[in-house]
Parts: structure tokens; sequence; C-alpha cells
């Protein structure tokens, strides 16, 4: 019986010795995730801060647009004014004559 015993704990000491290498194996494929995640991550916040850059500088295009174009209305406006004016001051000459 003593051998079978023996036999027994030889067998669950390889079988411990097999557990613990896939277990090493695990651990390694794990510590490569997460250092693969952690460029991953990296580079998202980089993208994220390209983006708000992006972002910043689209704001101030829309700004400046949103400027022209008000500088453009008020420029027709006071064209248009003139326009009147002018043809007020002709149709007034007109029938003068």
């Amino acid at each position: 019986m003593d051998r079978n015993y023996d036999e027994v704990i030889a067998d669950m000491l390889i079988q411990l010795d097999h557990i613990e290498r896939r277990m090493a194996k695990a651990d390694k494929r794990m510590d490569l995730t997460i250092k693969r995640m952690v460029k991953a991550e990296l580079r998202l916040e980089k993208g994220e801060h390209r983006m708000e850059v992006f972002d910043k500088k689209l704001d101030q295009t829309i700004k400046k647009l949103d400027q022209s174009i008000k500088d453009q209305q008020e420029f027709s406006k006071t064209q248009s004014q003139m326009n009147k004016y002018f043809l007020n001051i002709i149709k007034k000459n007109g029938h003068k004559s």
C-alpha cells in the first residue's frame, strides 16, 4: 500500500507541475495582453488629443466663417441701401427734367 501512495503522490506532483506550467504560460499571455492593451490605450489617447486639436481648429474656422458671413451680410445691406439712395436720386432727377 505504501508504494501505491507513492505512485499517487508522484502522479499528483506531475499534475501539479503541469498545472504550474500552464499557469506560467497563462501569466505570460496575460502580461502580453496587458501590454497590448496599454499600447492600444496610449494610441487612443493620442488620437483623442489629435481630435481635440482638430476640433479647436474647426471651431476657430467656423467662428471666422461666421464672422465673414456677418461682414458680407453687412456689406450687402450697406450696398443695397446705397443703391436705393442712388436710384432715388436718379428717379428724382429724371422726373425734374
